[in-house]
């Protein structure tokens, strides 16, 4: 079939929104109409060719949900009608870390820049025949999209599809990521760099696992103010303060004990490990350009404050239990979701979505492919 979608060709053009031919599902593949997909900027690293993949042209987008439209042969416990959110690693559930309940580790993981599917191969071709990649195996910026079992997470049907589609990227990239990876504790002090799209949801994270000092750090007045609003106790505008004196200076002088790096990691991750406390840590949630290869912290400093430094990716916990979990979360109103879209578009207006986006105007932008 033919199906709208916005495609990758070369590094610093915006997408291109084009008919594609999309194949039937294969063996354990399903065929999902997608009824909504954030704006997330990993996809703009691409764009920008700050992240590379290994084929273009390539159908960008990840943070999707939709509904199951058909099966092919051999797919287990999915059924047409189901409500999905699309895992942007999947889980095949037969490597060591999928057997060990961490699907977010999952051996498939470093094949989402690929563009190919599961088995190797493609199901999409442009107008001249050529193939066409789907970026994290899943191609969400389409009216629908073919993905493997592996990518998918069923939901219950009467969760609004538009705010599905947030606990597949963002939302667990930031709550997990102070929930599960830092481990915030109550009573701990937190510093989010970059309150965007990963970095608010920490801040949702850190409040809701019961930090009492939730510090939000941007350059952009209005995502302070969003901050504030999702549970940020103090905010710091870190274009115009010394980040480091501002947050001494709300913890008398010891630092917090979490910093998240949500935003440029080459400019934030040493001011964001300066202001941890001794033994604290330090978690990086935010893409690097592949042109950057080392980190801008003194080895001394390291062992000598004892700090800890890591890396988290989709809050460091399998999407089979997290998105369960968040939408029950949702459900209890122990987090926000609706709060987070600011905006909603059509795909032929995805370029200025993600205009929207760099110029820091949106928390998260949806598209609707059929709107």
């Amino acid at each position: 079939m033919r199906v709208l979608s916005a495609v990758f060709h070369r590094p610093g053009d915006p997408l291109s929104v084009e008919d594609i031919e999309l194949d039937a599902p294969r063996t354990g593949e399903l065929l999902v109409r997608i009824e909504a997909v954030g704006l997330c900027r990993t996809d703009w690293h691409v764009m920008q060719g700050e992240r590379q993949v290994a084929m273009s042209p390539m159908v960008l987008g990840h943070e999707g949900a939709g509904v199951v439209e058909a099966l092919g042969p051999g797919v287990d416990g999915i059924a047409v009608g189901d409500h999905v959110v699309l895992a942007f690693i999947p889980g095949c559930g037969s490597c060591r870390w999928c057997r060990q309940g961490r699907a977010h580790l999952c051996a498939l993981g470093p094949r989402i820049t690929q563009g190919t599917q599961v088995d190797g191969s493609c199901r999409r071709r442009d107008a001249s025949g050529r193939e066409v990649g789907a970026f994290c195996m899943i191609g969400a910026f389409a009216q629908r999209t073919v993905v493997h079992q592996a990518s998918v997470v069923v939901i219950d049907r009467d969760l609004p599809l538009d705010l599905a589609s947030l606990v597949a990227c963002g939302v667990p990239a930031g709550i997990g990521a102070a929930r599960h990876r830092a481990r915030v504790k109550p009573g701990d002090s937190v510093l989010v760099v970059g309150v965007g799209g990963d970095g608010i949801n920490v801040v949702q994270g850190a409040k809701l696992a019961g930090a009492t000092t939730i510090i939000a750090a941007d350059v952009v007045a209005r995502k302070l103010e969003w901050a504030r609003a999702f549970g940020a106790t103090h905010t710091v505008d870190s274009g115009s303060a010394d980040l480091v004196v501002a947050v001494h200076a709300v913890t008398d002088g010891v630092g917090v004990d979490h910093a998240f790096v949500c935003i440029d990691p080459p400019a934030t991750l040493l001011p964001a490990f300066r202001a941890t406390a001794k033994a604290g840590n330090v978690v990086v949630t935010a893409l690097t350009p592949t042109g950057h290869t080392s980190l801008p912290v003194p080895p001394l400093e390291l062992v000598t404050s004892q700090k800890a430094i890591m890396g988290s990716v989709y809050g460091f916990a399998s999407p089979r239990v997290q998105i369960p979990e968040l939408i029950a979360l949702y459900r209890r109103g122990a987090i926000r979701l609706a709060e987070l879209v600011t905006r909603r578009y059509p795909l032929a207006a995805i370029n200025e979505g993600y205009a929207d986006l760099i110029a820091g105007r949106n928390l998260r932008g949806v598209v609707l492919p059929f709107a």
